[in-house]
């Protein structure tokens, strides 16, 4: 055994409910090399409980009435300061406690399930996630990540790999950076140091924290891994590139990594070289194909679970997430492009043994009984299997998972076996109303047998998610609306659904056969270093497609038809996540138990009543026009922070005028005087909680 010390970090920002497995997956095959040296950090969660904290929220709200003001008595706003000042108005629906007592209402089971109250709490995060942004860069924080398509661009080196712009995207996490994580640096002599970064929210904060890392331990061997690195490594335009957004590193593991960070413990015990290890890259190195490993899980160790503090997420009770399988057993749909793959959609379809995974589960159980079955798809096989084996042992796990909807659920009564099983509810790939879509994307679908499959699963108080797209190559307009009708016609059996925008990515199927799909596929940016998606046109409309743009071909109220829940990703109402799937484990496939308009337990969020000196705020700069502009400049040689931030130098639109305005829980700034001007203020501001009531605003 070796104590050889050694820190893997979570980087922020992503989800604070719940903690990504691949870090106890790679302590769990650390400790069975025989190295205990480890100290994990989730600087996620870590550092949004930081600053959640009542002094931290005080002095963020000191400083928003001090930009407030500021601004306030500037001569002339430009549309940066349009932003700050909509930002900073969020100040005044806040008070230093309400974000520690948000949190609290997230871990209280009796507040929690009470949706109401729940709502109260999930509007004061999304306030208060705004009023970061003002340390750091406008509208750049939601949903608990860093929003691409706004000012930074995140897959431009230009951007990533200036300091200035990263200290200052990741400016609200200043307090934290410089305090607790530079202490965990001091802690120790760390030999190794690694950033697993799953998504590209996090790439930043990773990037910041490693050079954090690098000056403070010069001899350390600073290591990345994760699905983003994977991306940025494969998707890189210029493959020698890539180390000069990974300046501060030795290593990347651009694949799996539970044998290629065994072997580099092994290599810096022993004082060597890396020379040799599979799936890794040293610094500098740029080989024509990345050395991608995939591991055999039926061998991995059970991941190590007690690595983290669960009682630091903002849950009742934790949930798990853990793969009892990797890859794809289908892995033909072509649109596809996801994770660690080179050469397939994604990687190979892998399972570990059925009597493991039984072990693992009741390992398991020690930290909570509600899990979340991270996969790419599970055979039907294996899923039969699987579901009765858990039955059978009686495991009292309640779980969801990403499936596909195999036409054979209803004949093989799976439903039963799922619900016996512990499943409470399924998200579905369903993709597309129309037929011949699903044909092109080789979903191995039939769209007649769907009600079918989903009438089975809501027999058996099973909740189903199904997520789809629109705007796949040579999709006419009658499809694309066909893609809504068929949930809508089929309300009853689904509880929630998200129809997004098909976006090109250069791994799949369709990219590497424009001529079947009859696209042209058109030049990226000259910005854009890592093509994680390419812009492109069909040859019989002509329309350009770029990347992020919303399909406008389907009304709002199709849309607004699909909407069952309030709040998105990491609230009540987004897919996959753990507070989504601990509400279907309560309330069963409607998900919610009531009308949100019912009292709250305890009011959290409220309405703001404030005197100020512009009559137009109601105009001023908004997301939606930072947006646009971010995919105008992509058009246009393609968007840079310089550039962007050129654009929000330029005069906004305020007019000044003394005004009086609401401000509700949800952001939304309302001129009370200009809706009736014979009408007292006192009653204008209860017509507008009211009606933020209604909205489920507060």
């Amino acid at each position: 055994m070796s104590t050889l010390p050694y820190l893997l970090v979570n980087p922020p920002l992503t989800d604070p409910t719940q903690p990504y497995h691949s870090i106890p997956y790679l302590v769990g095959a650390a400790r069975a090399a025989g190295f205990t040296g480890e100290r994990c950090v989730d600087a996620n969660i870590d550092a949004l409980n930081e600053l959640a904290r009542p002094d931290q929220v005080a002095a963020l709200l000191a400083r928003a009435d001090e930009a407030r003001d500021r601004i306030e008595h500037l001569p002339r706003l430009t549309r940066l300061d349009e932003l700050t000042y909509e930002s900073a108005l969020a100040a005044q629906t806040l008070t230093p406690d309400l974000v520690s007592r948000a949190i609290e209402v997230f871990k209280d089971e009796e507040a929690f399930y009470h949706y109401p109250t729940y709502r109260q709490a999930v509007l004061v995060m999304k306030r208060w996630q705004d009023l970061l942004c003002l340390d750091g860069v406008p509208k750049s924080i939601d949903g608990f990540g860093i929003l691409p398509g706004g000012v930074v661009n995140l897959s431009s080196y230009q951007d990533l790999c200036d300091p200035a712009v990263i200290d200052r995207l990741t400016a609200p996490f200043d307090p934290y950076i410089k305090g607790a994580f530079a202490d965990v640096l001091r802690e120790r002599e760390w030999a190794v140091v690694g950033f697993s970064v799953a998504f590209t929210g996090q790439l930043p904060a990773a990037l910041r924290l490693a050079r954090e890392a690098r000056a403070a331990l010069p001899s350390a061997v600073i290591v990345f891994g994760g699905t983003e690195v994977c991306d940025d490594v494969r998707l890189a335009r210029e493959p020698k590139n890539y180390w000069k957004l990974f300046s501060d590193a030795d290593i990347i593991v651009p694949g799996e990594g539970e044998s290629p960070f065994c072997d580099i413990l092994r290599a810096v015990h022993d004082g060597r070289g890396f020379d040799g290890i599979p799936g890794i890259l040293t610094h500098g190195s740029t080989p024509d194909t990345p050395p991608i490993t995939y591991e055999n899980v039926a061998e991995l160790p059970a991941p190590a679970y007690d690595v983290w503090q669960w009682d630091s997420y903002w849950t009742p009770e934790p949930v798990v997430l853990y793969s009892p399988t990797r890859g794809c057993y289908w892995n033909k749909c072509t649109f596809c492009d996801y994770g660690l793959n080179l050469d397939r959609p994604t990687s190979p379809s892998r399972e570990r043994p059925v009597e493991t995974v039984l072990e693992d589960l009741a390992a398991m159980s020690a930290i909570g009984r509600t899990v979340y079955f991270s996969v790419d798809a599970m055979s039907p096989r294996y899923l039969r299997r699987l579901s009765e084996a858990m039955a059978d042992a009686g495991t009292g796990v309640r779980w969801s998972a990403e499936l596909r909807l195999e036409r054979t659920f209803p004949k093989s009564d799976m439903a039963r076996r799922l619900r016996r099983s512990g499943c409470v509810a399924i998200s579905f790939g369903y993709e597309s109303g129309s037929q011949r879509v699903l044909d092109l994307i080789d979903k191995g679908v039939n769209l007649a047998e769907v009600p079918a499959i989903l009438g089975h699963l809501a027999e058996h108080d099973i909740g189903v998610q199904m997520m789809g797209f629109i705007g796949f190559p040579t999709e006419r307009a009658d499809e694309a609306e066909r893609t809504y009708d068929f949930l809508i016609e089929h309300g009853e059996l689904w509880a929630l659904a998200g129809i997004g925008t098909f976006s090109l990515t250069p791994g799949s199927i369709v990219a590497k056969n424009p001529d079947r799909f009859d696209i042209d596929i058109l030049p990226l940016p000259a910005t854009q270093d890592i093509a994680r998606y390419l812009p492109w046109q069909g040859r019989l409309e002509r329309t350009p497609q770029w990347p992020g743009e919303a399909d406008g071909r389907v009304g709002e109220e199709r849309a607004a038809a699909l909407v069952r829940t309030m709040d998105d990703r990491p609230f009540v109402g987004g897919l996959d996540t753990a507070h989504t799937l601990l509400y279907f484990s309560r309330y069963g496939p409607r998900l919610t138990p009531g009308s949100p308009g019912d009292e709250p337990a305890g009011r959290l969020a409220r309405v703001a009543r404030l005197d100020i000196p512009f009559r137009n705020v109601e105009e001023f700069t908004r997301f939606e026009d930072l947006r646009d502009e971010y995919f105008a400049q992509q058009r246009d040689g393609g968007a840079t922070s310089s550039r962007m931030s050129a654009w929000l130098a330029w005069p906004g639109r305020a007019r000044r005028g003394a005004a009086t305005v609401a401000i509700t829980p949800s952001g939304a700034v309302v001129a009370l005087d200009a809706h009736d001007p014979g009408l007292p203020t006192e009653r204008l501001t209860e017509l507008v909680t009211l009606a933020a009531r209604m909205r489920g605003d507060a």
